[in-house]
């Protein structure tokens, strides 16, 4: 969907949205920044988008051009427009003029034309070692300090790196793709992959320091359960380092043959067994942090539809009924809950396929299940589990919304991934419960629909079908 929207208060944001445009506009921002070297911006892609209506509007950009030699150069920008030209009042903070890995780009611009700051990476003074992970010599020294962690011997060399940007998201984390080209002490060389993800603070540790367990246990990586096995991590950058799995974005594989043949794929089954498995692993080194509360998971809801009022205006008394409801339902949870091993985001974001190959390749088969893998555990804790499940269910439920799946099949898939895990753990999935945390879930898939303007307001019809269903246990 061609992102687009209003916002009196943000007058260029329409603009702003438009790669097209923006392309234009970032070649004359170029002309007056950067004259000398002549650049012609070839693409423009608009990447997320964070608005909330009539404050601000975060924008990630990507950004290729090429110089008057003709070299390409490309490289994220995150803009930041406010409301009300509050913009002009931050123009006489004090900014670095130059910035480790940001070479000739200037870390921070104001662009007056847009009402914008903008910040080209890797500046972020909440990462501020970003740009040291950029630099190859820095890299081949961290590769050959931590030569266990990739099953290298002792006296291995790291001759060159390649580094490619995957994922930002400013202020919070950073995601890296490095391939290397090592040498051991008989003269073989090598190629390796691994990713690298930068935390906003100390957190990376304990990440780090849970994966390494976990990954120990004798149910990860034989079967159900198959983890991106953790490498080292770099305590002065708060940076995890991971081996590269080989595979793809679950939903990109899928999507591929339809949603509609997931319940036939058997993939169900395999996430199933996958969280059942995760769920009933005991960790004993690492001390888990909490999970969410009913508190804690109530106060992310009130945050959702405090927003979502500001997108649907018309819809803020119907939507403060449902909290009302959601707040009145989680004071009769008086029972002791079970405690495990909780993934804290299960989604179908978090999951890598690598398919079964056909050794026809002109051949037509529907979805046939391949191998998983479950990546991002930057919220793995000790808790509830009906949590993981119903962030799942919400997930699977949601593709009615994303992705226009008829809701009968949207159904049937919940109902048996649900049949399916429960048939696999010693405790019962309490429905009104799991109804309640489902609830809760897609009051935040909506808003996130909205703010990322990966849909229209009028396009959410379907969402608030799904919400009353499910609110109705």
């Amino acid at each position: 969907m061609k992102k687009t929207i209003h916002d009196k208060k943000l007058p260029h944001l329409r603009q702003a949205l438009n790669g097209e445009l923006m392309a234009n506009a970032f070649e004359a921002l170029f002309r007056r920044d950067y004259p000398e070297r002549e650049l012609q911006v070839q693409h423009c892609r608009v990447g997320r988008v964070y608005h909330k209506p009539g404050k601000d509007c975060g924008i990630m950009y990507r950004v290729s051009c090429r110089d008057r030699e003709q070299r390409v150069h490309e490289n994220w920008f995150y803009g930041k427009m406010f409301a009300n030209g509050k913009v002009h009042s931050t123009s006489g903070k004090k900014h670095p003029a130059t910035w480790p890995g940001c070479g000739f780009w200037k870390p921070v611009s104001l662009w007056r034309e847009t009402e914008m700051i903008l910040h080209a990476f890797p500046y972020d003074s909440y990462l501020p070692h970003l740009g040291r992970l950029l630099e190859p010599e820095f890299i081949k020294q961290q590769v050959e300090e931590n030569l266990s962690g990739f099953g290298l011997p002792d006296g291995s060399r790291c001759l060159e790196v390649a580094c490619e940007k995957i994922k930002y998201m400013p202020n919070k984390r950073c995601v890296l793709r490095y391939e290397l080209r090592v040498r051991d002490p008989q003269g073989r060389e090598r190629q390796l992959v691994f990713y690298s993800k930068t935390y906003d603070n100390a957190k990376s540790r304990y990440v780090f320091e849970v994966l390494r367990e976990l990954c120990r246990h004798p149910k990860c990586n034989h079967g159900a359960l198959n983890i991106p096995h953790p490498i080292a991590h770099i305590d002065e950058a708060n940076t995890l380092w991971q081996h590269a799995w080989a595979g793809e974005d679950f939903r990109a594989a899928v999507k591929r043959c339809g949603w509609e043949n997931l319940a036939s794929s058997g993939y169900l089954s395999a996430m199933a067994a996958m969280l059942a498995t995760l769920h009933q692993i005991e960790l004993r080194q690492a001390r888990l942090q909490a999970g969410p509360t009913f508190e804690m998971v109530l106060e992310n809801a009130r945050s959702d539809v405090f927003d979502l009022s500001g997108f649907l205006p018309e819809q803020a008394g119907a939507l403060q009924r449902i909290l009302n409801k959601l707040a009145r339902t989680a004071a009769t949870f008086t029972e002791p809950l079970p405690r495990v091993t909780m993934h804290g985001t299960f989604k179908l974001a978090q999951l890598l396929c690598r398919e079964q190959q056909d050794h026809n390749p002109e051949r037509q088969l529907p979805c046939r299940s391949g191998q998983l893998a479950l990546i991002d555990f930057d919220s793995i804790a000790c808790g509830d589990p009906l949590y993981d499940v119903a962030e799942l269910v919400a997930s699977l439920a949601y593709l009615h919304v994303s992705e226009d799946l008829a809701l009968n099949i949207a159904r049937h898939n919940v109902e048996s991934f649900l049949q399916l895990y429960e048939s696999q753990v010693p405790w019962p999935c309490e429905r009104a419960r799991h109804s309640w945390y489902v609830v809760t879930f897609l009051l935040g898939k909506m808003h996130s629909s909205l703010k990322r303007l990966e849909k229209k307001t009028e396009e959410l019809a379907p969402a608030f079908e799904l919400l009353y269903s499910w609110l109705d246990g």
